[in-house]
């Protein structure tokens, strides 16, 4: 599915996002990913929703985002209460929603001037 990006003055933005993969700024990308303005994609290592533990989401904080998008797949998935609680206690505030929302309200966000971490499980993306 392509997506029509916001202007987000040259930022590294999503343009599509399929079941293996996603595209920014015309390079495909495959596999979980965490993707932030005007920096290269990083792997992500976590493979499944199953998978995720607090301290991979904790971790994030090294990047000092105003946000994180959790894309967690093809269905939009809770963390566990606790979880939260502990991530706004450590700066993260955080919005978990399926892989596609998740990449075009990255898109937003960007165009918004906001630096938005997006941090995508690709496992389940359809």
């Amino acid at each position: 599915m392509d997506i029509q990006p916001e202007n987000a003055d040259n930022l590294q933005t999503v343009t599509a996002c399929r079941a293996n993969g996603i595209t920014l700024d015309q390079t495909d990308y495959h596999g979980s990913l965490i993707v932030m303005p005007g920096t290269t994609p990083l792997p992500w290592h976590v493979k499944s929703f199953r998978e995720l533990v607090l301290d991979d989401l904790l971790a994030l904080t090294a990047y000092q985002p105003d946000i994180v998008l959790l894309g967690t797949g093809n269905e939009t998935r809770r963390l566990p209460e606790d979880w939260i609680f502990s991530l706004l206690d450590n700066g993260i505030v955080i919005e978990c929603m399926n892989g596609r929302a998740a990449c075009g309200t990255y898109n937003m966000l960007l165009a918004e001037g906001r630096n938005a971490l997006l941090a995508l499980v690709m496992e389940e993306i359809k």
